[in-house]
C-alpha cells in the first residue's frame, strides 16, 4: 500500500517526492505505536478478536484508495487510508511471531522466528508483485490514448487497490475461520 499510495501521490496528483513522503508519515507513526503497544498488551486480551478487528479495519485502507478521486484533498480519503494501512500488518506480525515462537521449544525458537520472518517477507514481496502486475496490465489494456497519462495510471492504481481489498477480504475470512481456536499469546512461562 505504501508504494502504490506514494505512486498515486506523485504520478496522479503531481506531488513532489517530499510531499508524498510526508503523506505517508501517518502510517509510519501508527505502525510504530502499534508495534510498541501490541507487544506489551497482547497477553491481556483475546488475540483472535484483535487480529480480526485489525484485518477488518485495515481492509478499509485499500477500499478508500480504490474509491479516491484525484481531485480530492488529502484529508478526504488518503489520510484515513494511511491511518488504517498499518493495522493488520503490524498487529498480525507481532502476534504471529509470538505464536510461532511459543509453539517451539526454547532451543529452536530463534529459528522458528527467522523462518516466520522469511515467510512474511516473501508474502510482502508476492503481494507487491501481484499489485504491480495488476496495475501495469490494467493501465496498458484499459488505458485510453485520448485520456491523459494520469487518468490511465489512476485506472491501473485503482485496480491494484481493488486487488489489495480483495486480498484483505480473503485474509479476513481465513483469519475468522482459521484462528478461531487461537489461545493467548505472549504469556510468560516459568
Amino acid at each position: 500500500m505504501e508504494l502504490f499510495c506514494s505512486l498515486f501521490y506523485q504520478e496522479v496528483q503531481h506531488t513532489s517526492a517530499l510531499g508524498a513522503s510526508l503523506r505517508i508519515v501517518p502510517s509510519l507513526v501508527v505502525g510504530f505505536v502499534l508495534q510498541l503497544t501490541t507487544g506489551l498488551l497482547v497477553h491481556r486480551g483475546n488475540p483472535y478478536v484483535l487480529v480480526l478487528t485489525a484485518l477488518i479495519l485495515s481492509a478499509g485502507s485499500p477500499l478508500l484508495m480504490a474509491l479516491i478521486s484525484a481531485q480530492w484533498p488529502y484529508w478526504y480519503a488518503a489520510f484515513p487510508a494511511q491511518l488504517l494501512e498499518p493495522l493488520s500488518c503490524d498487529i498480525l506480525y507481532t502476534i504471529g511471531l509470538l505464536a510461532v515462537s511459543e509453539s517451539f521449544p526454547p532451543e529452536t525458537q530463534a529459528l522458528a522466528g527467522a523462518v516466520f520472518n522469511t515467510v512474511a517477507q516473501f508474502g510482502g514481496s508476492l503481494g507487491l508483485t501481484v499489485m504491480a502486475v495488476v496495475a501495469a496490465a490494467v493501465t496498458n489494456n484499459k488505458g485510453d490514448p485520448r485520456k491523459g497519462q494520469e487518468q490511465n495510471l489512476l485506472i491501473g492504481y485503482r485496480a491494484s487497490f481493488w486487488t489489495a481489498f480483495a486480498c484483505m477480504g480473503l485474509a479476513c475470512l481465513i483469519g475468522a475461520f482459521g484462528l478461531r481456536r487461537m489461545g493467548k499469546v505472549g504469556l510468560k512461562k516459568d
